[in-house]
């Protein structure tokens, strides 16, 4: 649930408008394809856990690197997380301040964003998981109930033709999508946490395979409401599509009750991403007191989503264009290099 929640509460915001751009009306095949990416990172991590049980990845990179290597393995992930969480909370305010609160200064929304999710980390992972299981019902309830009203408002036409660009711009376009099924890197530092690890390739498995049916449905409400062009031209083509939805003659501009679902899964999210980062920053430097890593490193995430990134244009900047090839560093390479390691100089136990 967890893990489903992390990869799907953001990729409905403007990767569908940066995946549309390239593939057009084929978008809606992206997600079989971006799904890639995440099963591999699943599969390093499971691999990984299973040579070095009851450790997770910043642990085992210190016995198979060295404690220097480990040590600046760690500082990435620190950087990595931080990063992630800086973005999440920029979409967060971003969102908020186009749609709702155009009024309210956008460091505010910020701040009170990381206060609540400050609380959640002090709490512990469990309270988190907890959090997880309570939101994702209502997460997917809201989105199935989208497609069940948006019903009368779908053109089947403007998913024709079909690869009009070729396989080459589906195969591109999930690139960026990509970057987001990679986030199941996440597992590699709950390994400790969990009780029945035999189980996570395959329940990882089908979180992915979750997310790439609600990730292809979305795009599918998207392209058939809106259509492909005004889908990419609009960095935020889900709150739009959802504008047009009424529900009967009374009930319409349904994204206010929508948005209060997403709030939560956000909040999910960025707690994680938050409770990780500090996690890290405790293991590389040895720091005992959570209060204060939490507090230092809420605070560099409030100076940065203040400072950078002041409008949506950047934010859709970075997210096409630098976000994936540096997630996919961490996501895929150094676990692949680290798994390579572990084989070439037979670290930790064998497995088949």
């Amino acid at each position: 649930m967890l893990l489903f929640l992390t990869m799907m509460t953001t990729a409905v915001l403007y990767v569908t408008s940066i995946t549309v751009q390239d593939a057009k009306q084929s978008a809606w095949i992206v997600p079989l394809l971006a799904s890639g990416p995440g099963f591999f990172s699943l599969w390093l991590i499971v691999k990984l856990g299973r040579r070095f049980p009851e450790k997770d990845l910043i642990q085992y990179s210190t016995v198979i690197a060295g404690k220097i290597i480990g040590k600046i393995i760690g500082i990435g992930y620190i950087f990595y997380f931080f990063v992630s969480g800086f973005l999440i909370i920029q979409q967060f305010t971003e969102i908020l301040f186009l749609f709702f609160l155009g009024n309210t200064p956008t460091w505010f929304v910020g701040l009170c964003f990381l206060l609540v999710c400050s609380y959640g980390v002090l709490l512990g992972i469990e309270v988190i998981a907890r959090s997880a299981q309570f939101v994702l019902p209502l997460f997917v309830v809201s989105l199935m109930s989208i497609a069940f009203f948006s019903f009368r408002d779908m053109h089947l036409e403007e998913l024709l033709p079909l690869f009009e660009g070729g396989l080459g711009a589906v195969v591109k376009a999930s690139f960026v999508p990509g970057s987001w099924f990679g986030e199941c890197i996440i597992l590699a530092f709950l390994l400790p946490y969990i009780n029945k690890r035999k189980e996570i390739f395959r329940k990882g498995s089908w979180a992915i395979i979750a997310a790439a049916i609600f990730f292809t449905g979305n795009i599918l409400l998207t392209l058939l409401i809106l259509g492909p062009e005004l889908s990419a031209s609009y960095d935020l083509p889900f709150w739009l599509m959802i504008r047009f939805i009424e529900v009967g003659r009374t009930f319409l501009r349904i994204e206010t009750f929508i948005i209060f679902l997403w709030i939560a899964g956000a909040i999910v999210k960025l707690t994680l991403a938050y409770y990780l980062g500090c996690t890290v920053v405790a293991e590389v430097f040895g720091w005992r007191s959570r209060q204060w890593i939490v507090i230092l490193f809420g605070s560099a995430l409030f100076a940065a989503s203040t400072f950078f990134l002041n409008n949506a244009v950047e934010l859709n900047l970075v997210l096409s264009k630098y976000w994936p090839p540096f997630a996919y560093v961490f996501q895929l390479v150094i676990p692949g290099l680290l798994l390579g390691a572990a084989y070439l100089f037979k670290k930790g136990r064998k497995t088949r």
